[in-house]
């Protein structure tokens, strides 16, 4: 055959890439929550196949009415981390900020990749989708708690290097849990959805992250909330009532952990006024105004370097936003603030554009409640920090994407037919 011929194949791809891909991103979502860079190697393998494959298939993709507007969205979030590295990187003290940025925006592009096959591809393999979630589920939960509640550690953090960003993984990956136990179509569901919440809500606990633990039972609410024709109205109206039962069950099993995160809190406020010491709650406010005032007076983007200048001289002028320069190596807590004040304009618009086609994907026929919670989910833990900086969260939330639509198939009109 030309190669002509074979770059232009106009018959859709073979079932079988549908399940190899699946069983690639089944893979990753099993693994990457344990850290090392097994499952996300086997990402980037899964992508490279999506590729091959959309390039060989390119008449046949280009003969459909081709669902792209969300991948290009993801893709161009890629595409500008990885201008702006190529653009600005250089040796030094903010290396590690450019791999960071680097390393995420590459999993951007391959999820993109990925994502386009999978909203093109008409296999059913929600079943499949279910199981691997609910597993994967298991299994996060099950860790968090053993090294919660057996090992003592202070802050779950499972095999990394941050609790918050252990707290971010684990949400996401049990709103896909939360939802695989709706979408059991036997009335066991009915009493495992609410053992699977405090399953749950006990693993975000342990992480101490704040944040995480006021968020995640909201969002089990709206996923309950917006998920149609999956459990009758009278269940939903006793989940609203048995959520927050078990969210206050939850916080006394725990009530110590819990306090001592409050009483940091209360303390880093009493003490905003004191120039001295860790005081997460100032250094957040502090690293946002400095991410706005410094992507205000370049607009059109900066290096690392010239961004740290920037932020030293402000703090000269105003000492009361010390709390920003221990964190000027990395990234200043906020996603579009962040993205804002080195990718400019155009880097902070292509984030707010991917936001947008989350909800409007979230939105459209008859609505996805699943994408709507991990939509929200993204946005608003990235109100206090950067979940695109950490390889290991983009990675998940991508792979909790890409899981929506694996888990939608073989229903049109998304939860309708169950």
């Amino acid at each position: 055959m030309h190669i002509s011929n074979y770059l232009a194949r106009r018959e859709a791809p073979h079932a079988a890439i549908s399940t190899l891909i699946f069983f690639g991103c089944a893979t990753a979502l099993l693994t990457a929550p344990f850290g090392g860079s097994f499952g996300r190697n086997v990402f980037y393998i899964t992508s490279y196949i999506a590729f091959i494959v959309i390039a060989t298939h390119a008449l046949y993709y280009a003969k459909l009415r081709i669902n792209i507007a969300l991948p290009a969205a993801m893709l161009l979030v890629g595409i500008a981390s990885i201008i702006w590295t190529v653009v600005y990187k250089q040796p030094g003290e903010f290396i590690s900020l450019y791999r960071q940025y680097q390393s995420t925006g590459r999993l951007q592009i391959s999820a993109a990749l990925i994502l386009f096959f999978v909203l093109n591809d008409k296999s059913d393999l929600r079943s499949k989708a279910i199981l691997a979630a609910i597993l994967t589920g298991l299994a996060v939960n099950a860790y968090a708690i053993y090294q919660g509640a057996w090992l003592h550690l202070r802050r779950v953090e499972l095999n990394f290097d941050r609790a918050t960003m252990a707290a971010y993984i684990i949400s996401a990956v049990n709103l896909v849990f939360l939802k695989a136990i709706l979408l059991q179509k036997n009335k066991v569901k009915l009493f495992l959805f609410p053992a699977a919440f405090l399953f749950s809500y006990l693993a975000i606990i342990l992480t101490g992250t704040r944040a995480a633990m006021l968020v995640f039972p909201v969002l089990a609410l709206i996923l309950i909330l917006f998920s149609k024709n999956v459990i009758s109205r009278s269940y939903k109206v006793a989940l609203f009532v048995i959520i927050p039962v078990l969210f206050i069950a939850g916080s006394l099993i725990f009530k110590d952990k819990i306090a001592n995160r409050i009483d940091e809190f209360q303390q880093n406020i009493a003490d905003m006024h004191k120039n001295r010491g860790e005081n997460s709650v100032v250094s957040r406010l502090s690293m946002q105004i400095i991410a706005l005032k410094t992507g205000i007076h370049s607009p059109a983007g900066q290096s690392a370097e010239h961004r740290a200048l920037l932020a030293k001289q402000i703090i000269q002028q105003q000492p009361q936003l010390y709390g920003a320069l221990p964190y000027l190596t990395v990234h200043m807590h906020n996603e579009v603030l962040e993205t804002f004040s080195i990718k400019g304009i155009a880097g902070a618009l292509a984030l707010v554009n991917f936001y947008i086609m989350l909800l409007v994907y979230a939105f459209r026929r008859g609505g996805n409640a699943l994408l709507l919670t991990l939509t929200l989910a993204l946005m608003g833990y990235g109100l206090s920090d950067v979940i695109f900086f950490s390889t290991e969260c983009t990675l998940i939330y991508c792979l909790t994407i890409i899981f929506v639509f694996f888990m939608m198939k073989g229903s049109h009109h998304q939860e309708k037919h169950q």
